[in-house]
Protein backbone atom coordinates (compact mmCIF):
# COMPACT_ATOMS: atom_id res chain seq x y z
CA UNK A 1 0.00 0.00 0.00
CA UNK A 2 1.63 3.21 -0.70
CA UNK A 3 1.54 6.11 1.02
CA UNK A 4 -1.38 7.82 0.05
CA UNK A 5 -3.57 5.32 1.06
CA UNK A 6 -1.54 4.47 4.57
CA UNK A 7 -3.77 5.88 7.33
CA UNK A 8 -6.76 7.66 5.51
CA UNK A 9 -7.68 4.13 4.03
CA UNK A 10 -8.45 2.83 7.99
CA UNK A 11 -10.15 5.49 8.86
CA UNK A 12 -12.47 5.59 5.55
CA UNK A 13 -12.94 1.86 6.01
CA UNK A 14 -13.06 1.30 9.93
CA UNK A 15 -16.66 1.71 10.23
CA UNK A 16 -17.69 0.44 7.18
CA UNK A 17 -15.56 -2.64 6.77
CA UNK A 18 -15.24 -3.88 10.16
CA UNK A 19 -18.43 -3.09 11.85
CA UNK A 20 -20.65 -4.11 9.15
CA UNK A 21 -18.72 -7.32 8.57
CA UNK A 22 -17.59 -8.82 11.53
CA UNK A 23 -19.45 -10.79 13.63
CA UNK A 24 -20.95 -12.63 10.54
CA UNK A 25 -22.76 -9.40 9.35
CA UNK A 26 -23.13 -9.07 5.42
CA UNK A 27 -24.75 -5.96 5.21
CA UNK A 28 -23.72 -4.03 2.42
CA UNK A 29 -22.44 0.00 2.61
CA UNK A 30 -24.87 2.58 2.10
CA UNK A 31 -24.20 4.78 -1.39
CA UNK A 32 -23.43 7.65 0.22
CA UNK A 33 -20.57 5.59 1.84
CA UNK A 34 -19.43 3.99 -1.30
CA UNK A 35 -19.54 7.46 -2.68
CA UNK A 36 -17.32 8.89 -0.36
CA UNK A 37 -14.94 5.65 -0.58
CA UNK A 38 -14.58 6.18 -4.51
CA UNK A 39 -14.48 10.42 -3.89
CA UNK A 40 -11.36 9.48 -1.38
CA UNK A 41 -9.80 6.87 -3.35
CA UNK A 42 -10.53 6.74 -6.70
CA UNK A 43 -8.46 4.07 -7.83
CA UNK A 44 -10.43 1.19 -6.78
CA UNK A 45 -12.60 1.91 -9.06
CA UNK A 46 -10.83 -0.57 -11.60
CA UNK A 47 -13.77 -0.31 -14.64
CA UNK A 48 -13.95 3.44 -14.51
CA UNK A 49 -17.51 3.38 -14.61
CA UNK A 50 -17.71 6.15 -11.65
CA UNK A 51 -19.54 3.48 -9.42
CA UNK A 52 -18.17 1.13 -7.10
CA UNK A 53 -19.32 -2.55 -7.73
CA UNK A 54 -19.77 -5.02 -4.90
CA UNK A 55 -16.60 -6.51 -6.51
CA UNK A 56 -14.40 -3.87 -6.10
CA UNK A 57 -15.81 -2.51 -2.70
CA UNK A 58 -14.66 -6.22 -2.04
CA UNK A 59 -11.44 -6.33 -2.98
CA UNK A 60 -11.12 -2.73 -1.58
CA UNK A 61 -12.21 -4.28 1.91
CA UNK A 62 -9.91 -7.51 1.75
CA UNK A 63 -7.37 -5.38 1.41
CA UNK A 64 -7.98 -3.14 4.05
CA UNK A 65 -8.36 -6.48 6.45
CA UNK A 66 -5.18 -7.91 5.56
CA UNK A 67 -3.13 -4.53 5.76
CA UNK A 68 -4.56 -4.15 9.27
CA UNK A 69 -3.74 -7.03 10.18
CA UNK A 70 0.00 -6.12 9.72
CA UNK A 71 -0.07 -2.71 10.80
CA UNK A 72 1.13 -3.70 14.73
CA UNK A 73 -0.68 -1.87 17.04
CA UNK A 74 -4.49 -1.32 16.96
CA UNK A 75 -5.41 2.18 15.70
CA UNK A 76 -8.47 4.04 14.88
CA UNK A 77 -11.23 0.81 15.90
CA UNK A 78 -14.85 -0.05 15.76
CA UNK A 79 -17.32 0.89 18.29
CA UNK A 80 -18.06 -3.02 18.29
CA UNK A 81 -14.72 -4.00 19.92
CA UNK A 82 -15.15 -2.02 22.48
CA UNK A 83 -18.56 -3.62 23.50
CA UNK A 84 -20.65 -0.07 22.47
CA UNK A 85 -23.05 -0.03 19.97
CA UNK A 86 -25.12 3.03 21.47
CA UNK A 87 -21.68 4.82 20.88
CA UNK A 88 -21.26 3.59 17.37
CA UNK A 89 -24.90 4.39 16.56
CA UNK A 90 -23.67 7.86 17.50
CA UNK A 91 -20.92 8.23 15.89
CA UNK A 92 -22.71 6.89 12.70
CA UNK A 93 -24.93 9.93 13.68
CA UNK A 94 -22.22 12.54 13.47
CA UNK A 95 -20.56 11.34 10.41
CA UNK A 96 -23.89 11.79 8.72
CA UNK A 97 -23.85 15.39 9.09
CA UNK A 98 -20.22 15.74 7.92
CA UNK A 99 -19.15 16.46 4.70
CA UNK A 100 -15.74 17.75 4.80
CA UNK A 101 -14.45 14.97 7.74
CA UNK A 102 -15.03 11.60 8.77
CA UNK A 103 -14.93 10.80 12.59
CA UNK A 104 -13.44 7.42 13.86
CA UNK A 105 -13.01 5.92 16.97
CA UNK A 106 -9.72 5.86 18.50
CA UNK A 107 -8.90 2.88 21.33
CA UNK A 108 -6.11 2.49 23.34
CA UNK A 109 -4.07 -0.49 24.20
CA UNK A 110 -3.97 -2.03 26.88
CA UNK A 111 -0.09 -1.26 28.22
CA UNK A 112 -0.85 2.39 27.17
CA UNK A 113 -3.88 2.86 28.31
CA UNK A 114 -2.79 1.43 32.24
CA UNK A 115 -0.39 4.97 31.91
CA UNK A 116 -2.89 7.49 30.36
CA UNK A 117 -4.44 8.05 34.38
CA UNK A 118 -8.44 8.51 33.98
CA UNK A 119 -8.44 8.77 30.59
CA UNK A 120 -11.16 6.20 29.00
CA UNK A 121 -10.72 3.31 26.61
CA UNK A 122 -11.39 5.51 23.36
CA UNK A 123 -10.99 8.79 21.91
CA UNK A 124 -12.41 10.41 18.20
CA UNK A 125 -9.83 10.85 15.41
CA UNK A 126 -11.06 13.14 12.79
CA UNK A 127 -9.28 12.45 9.32
CA UNK A 128 -10.61 15.00 6.16
CA UNK A 129 -12.57 13.42 3.76
CA UNK A 130 -10.57 14.69 0.63
CA UNK A 131 -7.50 12.65 -0.83
CA UNK A 132 -4.33 14.56 1.24
CA UNK A 133 -0.85 14.53 0.13
CA UNK A 134 2.36 15.10 2.34
CA UNK A 135 1.90 15.63 6.11
CA UNK A 136 -1.11 16.42 8.15
CA UNK A 137 -1.07 19.06 11.48
CA UNK A 138 -2.57 17.26 14.24
CA UNK A 139 -5.30 19.68 16.96
CA UNK A 140 -5.94 17.89 19.88
CA UNK A 141 -9.01 19.57 21.87
CA UNK A 142 -8.87 18.78 25.03
CA UNK A 143 -12.87 18.68 26.19
CA UNK A 144 -14.54 20.27 29.61
CA UNK A 145 -16.78 19.24 32.44
CA UNK A 146 -16.96 18.88 35.90
CA UNK A 147 -17.95 15.72 38.18
CA UNK A 148 -21.23 15.20 36.94
CA UNK A 149 -19.92 15.10 33.21
CA UNK A 150 -17.15 13.41 33.98
CA UNK A 151 -19.71 10.30 35.38
CA UNK A 152 -21.40 10.05 32.00
CA UNK A 153 -20.28 7.62 29.45
CA UNK A 154 -18.64 8.72 26.81
CA UNK A 155 -21.09 8.11 24.40
CA UNK A 156 -23.83 10.01 26.54
CA UNK A 157 -21.39 12.69 26.31
CA UNK A 158 -21.18 13.04 22.47
CA UNK A 159 -25.08 12.41 22.54
CA UNK A 160 -25.92 15.45 24.69
CA UNK A 161 -23.46 17.68 23.64
CA UNK A 162 -24.86 17.10 20.00
CA UNK A 163 -28.52 18.17 21.92
CA UNK A 164 -27.36 21.18 23.04
CA UNK A 165 -25.12 22.22 20.65
CA UNK A 166 -21.80 22.16 22.99
CA UNK A 167 -18.94 21.44 20.94
CA UNK A 168 -15.52 19.79 20.14
CA UNK A 169 -12.41 19.74 17.99
CA UNK A 170 -14.19 17.46 15.26
CA UNK A 171 -17.30 20.04 14.96
CA UNK A 172 -14.17 23.23 14.30
CA UNK A 173 -12.45 20.86 11.42
CA UNK A 174 -16.10 20.25 9.70
CA UNK A 175 -16.82 24.05 10.20
CA UNK A 176 -13.15 24.97 8.85
CA UNK A 177 -12.81 22.12 5.97
CA UNK A 178 -9.03 22.87 6.45
CA UNK A 179 -6.93 19.81 5.95
CA UNK A 180 -5.71 18.56 9.23
CA UNK A 181 -6.13 15.41 12.01
CA UNK A 182 -7.89 16.05 15.33
CA UNK A 183 -7.69 14.50 18.08
CA UNK A 184 -10.45 14.67 20.80
CA UNK A 185 -9.46 12.54 23.98
CA UNK A 186 -11.81 11.56 26.61
CA UNK A 187 -11.59 11.58 30.56
CA UNK A 188 -13.54 10.89 33.46
CA UNK A 189 -11.54 13.22 35.69
CA UNK A 190 -9.64 16.50 35.57
CA UNK A 191 -6.73 16.03 33.10
CA UNK A 192 -3.50 15.00 33.97
CA UNK A 193 -0.13 16.43 31.84
CA UNK A 194 2.16 13.56 32.26
CA UNK A 195 -0.73 11.17 31.02
CA UNK A 196 -1.24 13.65 28.24
CA UNK A 197 2.43 14.09 27.14
CA UNK A 198 2.67 9.88 27.03
CA UNK A 199 -0.70 10.05 25.18
CA UNK A 200 0.95 12.75 22.93
CA UNK A 201 3.89 10.19 22.43
CA UNK A 202 1.83 7.20 21.06
CA UNK A 203 -0.11 9.07 18.52
CA UNK A 204 3.01 10.64 17.08
CA UNK A 205 4.49 7.37 17.03
CA UNK A 206 1.52 5.71 15.47
CA UNK A 207 0.65 7.98 12.88
CA UNK A 208 3.49 8.96 10.50
CA UNK A 209 1.29 11.21 8.58
CA UNK A 210 1.38 13.63 11.38
CA UNK A 211 4.00 16.55 11.04
CA UNK A 212 5.50 16.25 14.26
CA UNK A 213 6.37 20.61 13.99
CA UNK A 214 2.82 21.22 13.64
CA UNK A 215 1.02 20.04 16.93
CA UNK A 216 -1.50 22.46 18.34
CA UNK A 217 -3.69 21.90 21.34
CA UNK A 218 -6.61 23.79 22.37
CA UNK A 219 -9.46 23.23 25.20
CA UNK A 220 -12.82 25.13 26.62
CA UNK A 221 -13.49 25.34 30.30
CA UNK A 222 -11.93 22.86 31.86
CA UNK A 223 -10.33 21.85 29.09
CA UNK A 224 -8.80 25.61 28.74
CA UNK A 225 -7.02 25.21 32.35
CA UNK A 226 -6.40 21.60 31.30
CA UNK A 227 -4.21 23.26 28.09
CA UNK A 228 -2.57 25.74 30.16
CA UNK A 229 -0.95 23.22 32.13
CA UNK A 230 -0.14 21.32 29.78
CA UNK A 231 1.89 23.48 27.50
CA UNK A 232 3.09 25.01 30.86
CA UNK A 233 4.69 21.60 31.22
CA UNK A 234 5.67 20.54 28.19
CA UNK A 235 6.02 24.05 26.14
CA UNK A 236 8.27 22.61 23.30
CA UNK A 237 6.18 20.07 22.06
CA UNK A 238 3.41 22.45 20.64
CA UNK A 239 3.22 25.02 17.76
CA UNK A 240 0.61 27.16 18.79
CA UNK A 241 -2.13 27.19 21.71
CA UNK A 242 -5.71 28.04 22.61
CA UNK A 243 -6.58 27.88 26.20
CA UNK A 244 -10.06 29.30 26.63
CA UNK A 245 -13.03 29.71 29.09
CA UNK A 246 -11.57 29.26 32.29
CA UNK A 247 -10.27 31.33 34.86
CA UNK A 248 -6.95 31.98 33.22
CA UNK A 249 -4.31 30.12 35.70
CA UNK A 250 -2.17 31.44 38.57
CA UNK A 251 0.07 34.68 38.51
CA UNK A 252 3.02 32.27 40.43
CA UNK A 253 2.65 30.62 36.94
CA UNK A 254 6.43 30.81 34.57
CA UNK A 255 4.60 33.06 31.69
CA UNK A 256 8.41 33.53 30.70
CA UNK A 257 8.20 29.52 29.70
CA UNK A 258 5.77 30.61 27.00
CA UNK A 259 7.38 33.28 25.26
CA UNK A 260 8.17 31.48 22.05
CA UNK A 261 5.07 29.74 21.90
CA UNK A 262 1.94 31.73 19.94
CA UNK A 263 -1.36 31.88 21.94
CA UNK A 264 -5.07 32.78 21.50
CA UNK A 265 -7.26 33.29 24.73
CA UNK A 266 -10.96 33.07 24.48
CA UNK A 267 -13.69 33.88 26.94
CA UNK A 268 -17.05 35.01 27.20
CA UNK A 269 -17.89 38.88 28.08
CA UNK A 270 -20.56 37.41 30.63
CA UNK A 271 -18.48 34.73 32.28
CA UNK A 272 -17.82 35.08 35.85
CA UNK A 273 -14.53 35.28 36.83
CA UNK A 274 -13.65 33.89 33.64
CA UNK A 275 -13.26 36.93 30.99
CA UNK A 276 -10.89 38.97 33.42
CA UNK A 277 -8.59 35.82 34.36
CA UNK A 278 -8.09 35.55 30.47
CA UNK A 279 -7.22 39.23 30.18
CA UNK A 280 -4.83 39.18 33.01
CA UNK A 281 -3.54 36.01 31.72
CA UNK A 282 -2.71 37.51 28.31
CA UNK A 283 -0.70 40.40 30.03
CA UNK A 284 1.01 37.97 31.82
CA UNK A 285 2.55 36.49 28.65
CA UNK A 286 2.92 40.09 26.62
CA UNK A 287 4.64 41.13 29.90
CA UNK A 288 7.23 38.32 29.64
CA UNK A 289 8.00 39.16 26.16
CA UNK A 290 5.49 36.79 23.84
CA UNK A 291 4.88 38.72 20.73
CA UNK A 292 2.39 36.12 19.75
CA UNK A 293 -0.65 36.54 22.09
CA UNK A 294 -4.03 37.02 21.09
CA UNK A 295 -7.23 37.69 23.03
CA UNK A 296 -10.84 37.74 22.04
CA UNK A 297 -13.78 38.60 24.38
CA UNK A 298 -17.18 37.31 23.12
CA UNK A 299 -19.20 40.55 24.31
CA UNK A 300 -22.54 39.09 26.60
CA UNK A 301 -21.34 35.51 25.93
CA UNK A 302 -22.13 33.23 29.25
CA UNK A 303 -20.26 30.12 29.91
CA UNK A 304 -22.02 28.43 27.54
CA UNK A 305 -22.42 30.82 24.82
CA UNK A 306 -18.88 31.75 24.87
CA UNK A 307 -18.04 27.80 24.32
CA UNK A 308 -20.13 28.25 21.22
CA UNK A 309 -18.20 31.07 20.17
CA UNK A 310 -15.19 29.41 20.33
CA UNK A 311 -15.84 26.25 18.69
CA UNK A 312 -16.70 29.03 15.93
CA UNK A 313 -14.12 30.64 15.11
CA UNK A 314 -12.87 29.39 12.06
CA UNK A 315 -9.78 32.05 11.90
CA UNK A 316 -8.34 29.77 15.02
CA UNK A 317 -7.21 26.91 12.73
CA UNK A 318 -6.02 29.36 10.34
CA UNK A 319 -3.75 31.05 12.18
CA UNK A 320 -2.32 28.34 14.13
CA UNK A 321 -1.38 26.65 10.91
CA UNK A 322 0.35 29.70 10.64
CA UNK A 323 2.54 28.56 13.14
CA UNK A 324 5.65 25.67 13.23
CA UNK A 325 7.24 24.25 16.22
CA UNK A 326 10.20 25.79 17.56
CA UNK A 327 13.07 23.43 18.65
CA UNK A 328 13.00 25.60 22.03
CA UNK A 329 10.61 27.94 23.60
CA UNK A 330 13.70 28.82 25.87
Amino acid sequence: MNNNLSHLFFVILTLLATARFSYGQTQQPTEEQLTRILKRFPEVDKDKNGKLSTEEFEAFRQQFLRSRKSRGPAIATEAMQVGDTKLRETLTEMNARFKNVEVVLLEWPDELHKNLGKMTKCALMTWPVEKVEGKLPLLINLHGGGPRWFSMSFQQQLMIAQQVGMKRGFDLAELTGKRLIVLDPNTTERWDADSLDTMLDYVLETFPEIDKDRVYVMGYSAGGGATWRWINQSPDRFAAAAPCGFTGGSAQDDAKKLTKLPIWAMAGGDDGKNPAGIRNMVERLKASGNENVKHTKFEGADHRAGGKAVFGTVELVDWMRGFKRLKTTE
